[in-house]
């Protein structure tokens, strides 16, 4: 079963900024990425409602990973996707939720964002293309609504 994960453009909206960890809510409810503030190529003071614009891809299931390189991953170079590794350390009904390598963060997406031939579980490794992240705006809406 051979599928092609292919980042694309998206966006997301900061929902938080603590101990040096940014929370970014995936638009259209499509998940949670929590990445180290280094990863955010702006260097203005972020808080909630910062609208991000960041590549992303679906994730795949890769019994046999690759020596991934995250070097690309400099948020003083021009946005660029980056294919990463990481291990899936929650799995429910709904939704994964993935360890990105290197302590670059966490990804929780829903389960329909995986690609695999086996039963999802804790532990597998996946890949998936990311990149840096940019600030793009900000929206005046309540925390809570985020």
């Amino acid at each position: 079963m051979d599928y092609a994960i292919n980042p694309v453009l998206m966006g997301g909206l900061v929902k938080s900024v603590e101990d040096g960890q940014v929370k970014v809510h995936l638009h259209g409810r499509l998940g949670v990425i929590t990445v180290p503030r280094r990863l955010v190529v702006d260097e203005i003071a972020l808080e909630p409602g910062h609208e991000m614009q960041f590549y992303f891809s679906y994730l795949q299931v890769n019994e046999m990973p690759y020596d991934y390189d995250c070097s690309a991953m400099d948020p003083r170079e021009p946005l660029s996707p980056c294919l990463l590794g990481g291990t899936l350390i929650e799995v429910n009904d709904t939704a994964v939720k993935l360890e990105i390598m290197n302590g670059l963060g966490t990804v929780a997406v829903p389960r329909r964002w995986v690609f695999t031939p086996v039963t999802l579980r804790e532990g597998q490794n996946a890949e998936f293309y990311f990149s840096c992240m940019k600030v793009v705006g900000k929206r005046e809406i309540p925390v809570r609504s985020i």
